[in-house]
C-alpha cells in the first residue's frame, strides 16, 4: 500500500526542523507522498497517518486540529516527559517498517466537544485532555454552577472546575488528587479546583451525559475564563453557559508492538515505583 504520511513538529524544539527533514527524505526513497502541515487546516488534507514530532503538548495540538477527521497519529517524543509520545527516534524507522508490513494499528481516545458562548458567535473547540473553567483573577474566589443534562449539580466555590478526559487523567487532573483512569474509556471526570469546602471532591459521570458551567453569582460580567487543554483561552461572561460533552469522533494514536500503558506510568510518572 502507498501511504500518504503528513509531518508536523514543535517549531521551538531544537533540531525538530532537522529531523522532520530527515524522515520526508527517508519516505520520499521508499516512493511515498508526504505533506508537511502547518498550525491549520482549511480542509482534510487525506493522510493515512500523520508523524508528530515533539512532545506532549504537540500531540495536544494535533489531535486538536485533525480532530473532525480523526486522523491517526504517530507521536515521536522530543521532549522531556513525552507521556502522550512513545516512539523515539532510536525505534522511529523501526516502527515505520512495521507499519508497512503490517498496516496501522492505533489506540482511541475519546476528546471533548466544548461549546463556548459570545455575544455574537458560538465558539466551538475539542480537547484531548481537560477542559477548565476558572477566575480570570488568581486567588479569587469564584462561584461556577455545574449542571448535567440541565439538571442542577452543584455550586463549586474555589479557583474554578475541571473536566477531564481519560487521557487528561494524568495530566492537571492528576494534580487535583483527580483518578488515573484507562485512557480508552469513554467518561468525564469533573475536578474541583482548589475548592473552599470539604466536601467536593472529583466525580467520574458517564460520557453519554451533557455537562454545563456558568458563573451567575459572580458580580463582574467577565470573571470566568475556559482554558482548552492548558493552551487556548476563551473568556466566558456572566450568564452563559459552557457546554461539554463526548466529540463524535476519536483521536487515534498509532502504538509500537511493545507499548503498555501500565510501563508508561511506572517509568514516566514513577507509579508504584
Amino acid at each position: 500500500m502507498k501511504y500518504n504520511i503528513g509531518i508536523t513538529y514543535n517549531h521551538s524544539k531544537e533540531n525538530a526542523k532537522k529531523y522532520s527533514l530527515q524522515i520526508t527524505n527517508w519516505l520520499k526513497k521508499k516512493n511515498l507522498n508526504v505533506k508537511q502541515i502547518s498550525t491549520s487546516l482549511n480542509k482534510n488534507p487525506n493522510l493515512d497517518f500523520i508523524i508528530c514530532l515533539g512532545g506532549d503538548g504537540t500531540m495536544l495540538r494535533t489531535a486538536r486540529l485533525v480532530s473532525k477527521y480523526s486522523i491517526p497519529i504517530m507521536g515521536v517524543n522530543l521532549g522531556t516527559l513525552g507521556f502522550l509520545t512513545d516512539t523515539d527516534l532510536s525505534n522511529l524507522y523501526l516502527s515505520l517498517e512495521q507499519i508497512f508490513k503490517n498496516g496501522i494499528k492505533y489506540e482511541e481516545r475519546m476528546m471533548l466537544d466544548i461549546e463556548i458562548p459570545t455575544e455574537k458567535k458560538v465558539i466551538r473547540t475539542t480537547a484531548l485532555n481537560d477542559c477548565a473553567i476558572r477566575s480570570v483573577y488568581d486567588g479569587r474566589l469564584t462561584a461556577i454552577d455545574a449542571f448535567v443534562n440541565r439538571y442542577f449539580l452543584s455550586s463549586y466555590k474555589g479557583d474554578g472546575v475541571l473536566v477531564a478526559t481519560p487521557t487528561g487523567s494524568t495530566a492537571y487532573s492528576l494534580a487535583l488528587s483527580g483518578p488515573i483512569v484507562y485512557p480508552t474509556l469513554s467518561l468525564f471526570i469533573i475536578d474541583p479546583i482548589s475548592p473552599h469546602t470539604l466536601t467536593h471532591r472529583p466525580m467520574i459521570v458517564d460520557s453519554k451525559n451533557t455537562l454545563e458551567f456558568s458563573c451567575t453569582a459572580n458580580n463582574r460580567k467577565s470573571d470566568l475564563i475556559v482554558s482548552i487543554d492548558g493552551q487556548e483561552n476563551y473568556i466566558l461572561e456572566k450568564n452563559k453557559k459552557v457546554k461539554i460533552k463526548v466529540f463524535p469522533k476519536t483521536a487515534k494514536f498509532i502504538r509500537n508492538s511493545k507499548y503498555s500503558y501500565f510501563d508508561t506510568l511506572k517509568t514516566k510518572l514513577k507509579w508504584g515505583v
